[in-house]
């Protein structure tokens, strides 16, 4: 199979997990609006799902959520402060893999159509632009902007009509959250683990990762090679 387009993954994939990128961010956040750590990130947490689903299309509307929650009225200075936290901590999360770029931009190089599908809230696609990648993937898609997430086959197939390439000449990489893969597969992707030794050293293996028996990669940089394997498909 000759593919002609390759599609991503973000987190786990193309940068670290968000959660160990993020370091103290709750704590930062509770102390710039004056609540209590611990309530705050209950309740944070709680709106994961929402916020990855589009519920809230400005960093201000979380926060607000949350406070509103909580009962706490929050003041304008406050907002601005937790908002700027909240993003600086978003782009560390966003600084690529070592191998990430250069990866993109080979196969950038080599004619492939580029892709990203990402279950990711607001802070993403508002700081995209920044990113390293942003030049380097033609058709990002993120689940808070078309409010579908990932494993719905709705994304997938948005993300091969934006690139203008059938499901069967793309290649999917990513590292099985929400059983990713084997969405990616059922809708006609050709989906690729990438599984690495840091992940398994963390203890950060998704259920599939740990059940999948399909094509696996160890680098993000192995994808070049991937034409060259005559996968299955």
């Amino acid at each position: 199979m000759s593919y002609r387009a390759v599609i991503f993954d973000l987190f786990g994939t193309l940068v670290d997990d968000f959660a160990s990128s993020t370091g103290p961010m709750n704590t930062d956040l509770a102390t710039a609006l004056h609540v209590p750590h611990e309530p705050f990130t209950r309740v944070w947490r709680q709106t994961s799902e929402m916020r990855t689903n589009g519920a809230f299309q400005t960093v201000e509307a979380s926060i607000e959520h949350v406070c509103g929650v909580m009962g706490v009225q929050v003041e304008a200075e406050q907002m601005t402060k937790a908002v700027a936290i909240r993003l600086q901590h978003t782009r560390r999360a966003l600084e690529p893999r070592p191998d990430a770029v250069a990866t993109l931009a080979r196969l950038k190089d080599q004619d492939y159509k580029i892709g990203l599908i990402s279950n990711c809230s607001v802070e993403i696609p508002i700081l995209w632009q920044e990113t390293a990648f942003a030049n380097l993937v033609a058709t990002p898609i993120f689940s808070c902007r078309e409010r579908v997430k990932k494993p719905d086959p709705h994304i997938y197939h948005l993300a091969c009509e934006r690139l203008g390439v059938m499901p069967e000449h793309c290649l999917y990489i990513a590292d099985g959250e929400d059983y990713e893969l084997t969405a990616a597969a059922k809708v006609g992707l050709h989906p690729v683990l990438l599984r690495t030794s840091s992940q398994e050293i963390r203890g950060e293996l998704h259920q599939e990762t740990r059940e999948w028996l399909g094509d696996t990669i160890a680098s993000l940089a192995e994808v070049l090679q991937l034409q060259k394997r005559q996968v299955r498909v």
